[in-house]
């Protein structure tokens, strides 16, 4: 091979390998480009995503805060309500108190007067006497004020009694 030759396949040989550098070079740079691109994409899709979820955030917050308030409120009405009833309660309690009161002191100082007994009640015993007043229809109270005993008595007796 003489020298001649040698050049040419040295020129041969670089051709090719500039050929090939510059194609290398080339498809690098398509692949930055398409590289670029893409990153550019993602950016972009973040920047999207990130104003999304901001205002999905925001918009949470504004949910989040609304519920506080009417958890508030609701609160303060379930107060007002649970005062309301105690109120309520303590009158219903008031009111059967003054009811008791009323039944106990339904006789006046002047009425409370213990009637006698005829004679022939006297020689009944007094669980008789307290069935057949109760048998005529009288109350509780009444027997006990003619009999002059308390009114548990009678209502002890009347239970005992009818029982059997």
């Amino acid at each position: 091979m003489d020298i001649f030759s040698l050049l040419i396949v040295m020129s041969t040989v670089g051709a090719v390998a500039f050929s090939w550098a510059t194609f290398l070079v080339s498809s690098r740079k398509v692949e930055d480009e398409e590289l670029e691109r893409m990153e550019q994409r993602i950016l972009e899709l973040m920047g999207r995503f990130k104003h999304v979820s901001s205002m999905r955030l925001e918009m949470l917050d504004k949910k989040i805060e609304e519920i506080k308030r009417v958890m508030r409120e609701a609160n303060d009405i379930y107060s007002s309500l649970v005062v309301k009833m105690t109120d309520l309660m303590r009158l219903k309690e008031e009111l059967l108190v003054e009811e008791r009161k009323e039944e106990v002191v339904e006789p006046r100082v002047e009425e409370v007067k213990v009637e006698e007994p005829p004679q022939e009640e006297e020689e009944m015993s007094i669980e008789k006497r307290i069935i057949s007043m109760y048998d005529e229809g009288m109350s509780d109270i009444e027997i006990a004020r003619r009999l002059g005993i308390g009114v548990g008595e009678v209502r002890l007796m009347l239970s005992l009694f009818r029982r059997r």
